[in-house]
């Protein structure tokens, strides 16, 4: 028995745009001369539509006499299941997934004694709040659970399986699999990136590009995803920002080829400041005095809510946060400032993984200047930020990362890792460095103070920024917004 096996691009709700994709599948299968075409489950709505009606009449008049198969659902008479057993795997990309999958497959087909084709979509899909991708990456099993055949993921692919006595053909070209885990990452978010702009009809993008790491990665990824003449940078400088993002910044645009522009936004918050100054309220006494945090916010809010979304206006394009899980988690950010934006691409990146990423990006030459990789993580708003100092974020990354994913992605209490840190063990059981974390918090009182601080930031203010971020492209299995869901309750 021959299968023609289809790994179509879904896309979520169009059910017009998806029949034509079945009925052109339906012609080359023909021509190939085989007994039934196997689509992925929910071809015609994606997974978050599926309630939306079919009209399945017209796809069977289309098919005429070739049976056909969609995972989950046999829609013709076809003896498929006496020879192969067809399932799924995720509806949605989650990173490290199918490693689990396939030992669950594995011993299915060992189990059944038959061979296994999982089959899935490719394309992105949306809750409203978070965007995932359809990975794609099918796979065909042999009777000892041997994967025997694989499909690309990301995107579209077909092959005709061919089962004979219980042993598997297949006609076409294999594809490579990853060598890493952050390179499967990176290929999630240009997939992610390039097809939901299609779908919002959106084709350029602009970028504040700072000099510092997150900035850097989001517009390689982006340059990536759309092209570089179509990503235009913004560098927007005050006396706190160095020579030395400035010029990463600069660099970073040359080394991409996209459009660059400096834009110095001092005169606009001092013209700010002075104007609030001279002003006062009836029936308060309030001072209209901004400095410190205030002042920090201010530059935040003028980058991207006044610039960067003029920019976009005038050049027709949208604008991007670039903001990380690790700020999103404790709330390191400023409403209405660096969260703004059509969509978050590394808003499920710790921090380190963000790094790691500027790492692959840069595996064959320097797109991510090294001085933007070097320098502490700052958001260079004030004195206290300066990165030629060595002075930056007060996240300490490589502890808290771990830390925060302990909390987010085992749903470990605070209690427990206070107990891990009184017991001398907390280093041990997050795998961070001894030396490291004596030297940022000698004592176990500053340990507790220092987790206190952040757990309460991560459930009370935090949070409230967090259901404002834009969608974030999920890639973790525990997404702010999505699979770790979120509410403004007490508790």
């Amino acid at each position: 028995m021959k299968l023609y096996v289809v790994q179509m691009k879904i896309l979520p709700g169009n059910v017009s745009v998806n029949m034509q994709t079945m009925k052109a599948a339906f012609d080359r299968a023909k021509a190939a001369d085989v007994d039934c075409v196997v689509f992925p489950r929910n071809a015609l709505t994606g997974p978050s539509n599926k309630a939306l009606p079919v009209d399945w009449a017209e796809i069977r008049k289309y098919a005429g006499n070739m049976p056909f198969f969609l995972c989950g659902d046999v829609l013709d008479d076809t003896p498929l299941l006496n020879v192969a057993h067809v399932t799924h795997g995720s509806d949605f990309y989650v990173v490290g997934r199918r490693e689990v999958e396939n030992k669950e497959l594995s011993h299915l087909a060992k189990d059944c004694a038959m061979p296994v084709i999982c089959l899935n979509g490719v394309g992105t899909d949306n809750t409203g709040k978070n965007i995932y991708a359809l990975a794609g990456g099918s796979r065909v099993f042999d009777c000892d659970g041997k994967i025997v055949f694989e499909m690309p993921l990301f995107s579209e692919a077909e092959a005709v399986v061919e089962f004979v006595d219980g042993n598997v053909q297949v006609y076409a070209e294999a594809s490579k699999p990853y060598t890493s885990e952050i390179a499967e990452i990176h290929d999630a978010l240009v997939f992610m990136i390039r097809e939901n702009l299609k779908m919002f009809h959106i084709s350029r993008m602009v970028i504040g590009a700072s000099g510092g790491i997150d900035s850097a990665v989001s517009a390689a990824l982006y340059a990536e995803a759309i092209g570089p003449q179509n990503v235009y940078l913004v560098n927007m400088p005050t006396r706190f920002n160095s020579d030395t993002t400035k010029n990463a910044a600069r660099d970073l645009a040359e080394n991409l080829g996209t459009p660059y522009m400096v834009a110095p936004i001092s005169d606009i918050i001092e013209s700010v400041c002075h104007t609030l100054e001279r002003c006062s309220f009836v029936r308060n006494d309030t001072v209209m005095k901004i400095a410190g945090i205030n002042h920090e916010n201010l530059q935040a809010r003028t980058r991207s809510a006044s610039i960067l979304s003029t920019v976009a206006s005038v050049v027709g394009a949208g604008v991007t946060c670039n903001g990380n899980k690790s700020e999103a988690m404790v709330g390191y950010c400023t409403l209405y400032g660096d969260t703004c934006g059509v969509m978050c691409a590394l808003g499920d990146l710790w921090k380190t993984q963000v790094y790691a990423l500027a790492r692959y990006i840069n595996r064959d030459s320097e797109i991510i200047p090294k001085a933007s990789i070097d320098i502490p993580a700052s958001a260079e708003l004030s004195e206290a930020m300066n990165v030629d100092e060595g002075k930056g974020d007060p996240i300490l990354y490589p502890y808290h990362d771990k830390l925060f994913a302990m909390w987010v992605e085992k749903g470990v209490s605070l209690a427990h890792t206070e107990r891990l840190a009184v017991e001398g063990t907390l280093c041990e059981t997050l795998g961070v460095d001894a030396a490291y974390f004596k030297a940022h918090l000698p004592s176990v009182e500053a340990a507790l103070e220092d987790m206190r601080f952040w757990y309460r930031r991560f459930k009370g203010l935090a949070l409230a920024k967090r259901i404002q971020f834009p969608p974030i492209l999920s890639v973790s299995g525990h997404a702010f917004g999505g699979e770790y869901r979120e509410s403004q309750v007490s508790g």
